[in-house]
């Protein structure tokens, strides 16, 4: 394992319940291994998404966020796109999508791991309302 794929890992596993901004995960990497550069950073993030370990999120137009999902089953969002407010979702959607996944697909196990895009009920009533 290379130093940086190295400060990564436990970078992520000592901030396992934080969402972690790129340019702090950045400058944490700089500070360790100083002559690392940006297209180390980002294939050494591709490959840990690819494994499962990590997952990308784009929670906010300006910038993405990453957390660490390894052991972690269920991990979604719903963003309501007039107000951006980020609300984290429970198990019992998924239950379903599961349940559905294995009836549909034949397909058992899943982690799952998505970001809904809408409105909130309060900005939907203001979209709504008559003028």
């Amino acid at each position: 394992m290379t130093p940086s794929k190295e400060v990564i890992v436990q970078f992520f596993l000592d901030n396992k319940n934080r969402h972690i901004p790129f340019k702090e995960l950045q400058e944490e990497l700089y500070r360790k291994v100083p002559d690392l550069d940006r297209t180390t950073i980002y294939r050494n993030i591709e490959k840990f998404i690819s494994m499962g370990v990590i997952q990308e999120l784009a929670l906010s137009p300006k910038e993405k966020i990453y957390q660490y999902i390894f052991e972690k089953k269920v991990h979604h969002y719903y963003i309501c796109k007039a107000c951006g407010k980020i609300n984290k979702g429970n198990e019992t959607l998924f239950d379903k999508v599961e349940q559905a996944l294995k009836d549909v697909h034949d397909f058992y196990k899943a982690n799952l791991s998505l970001v809904f895009y809408g409105f909130c009920s309060k900005c939907e009533s203001e979209i709504n309302a008559p003028p």
